[in-house]
């Protein structure tokens, strides 16, 4: 695990670290900001980690399409954990 900052959520399921790495969170699918819900499930990302002023224990575990993907958590718990509960599930895809 490495800590990191998150600079800004790009959508409910991936963003930008401070260092300039892109990321995807490993196992959730939340629609793209441009969707229906998209808006919603980018703020309920970005408040998970925002109660830790950005900074979040960081597991990456592969790359897709130049970005690494892997398993975020914060003193609160999993972000990934709590997006799949909140209906960002992965279809199968």
């Amino acid at each position: 695990m490495v800590l990191k900052k998150i600079k800004k959520w790009v959508d409910g399921d991936s963003g930008l670290f401070s260092d300039g790495t892109k990321f995807r969170l490993a196992e959730v699918r939340a629609p793209e900001k441009y969707q229906f819900g998209g808006e919603r499930a980018t703020r309920r990302a970005a408040g998970m980690s925002g109660r830790n002023n950005g900074v979040v224990n960081w597991r990456p575990v592969g790359t897709s399409y130049g970005r690494q993907v892997g398993y975020m958590t914060t003193p609160d718990g999993s972000i990934n954990q709590r997006l799949l509960r909140r209906g960002s599930r992965n279809k199968g895809r």
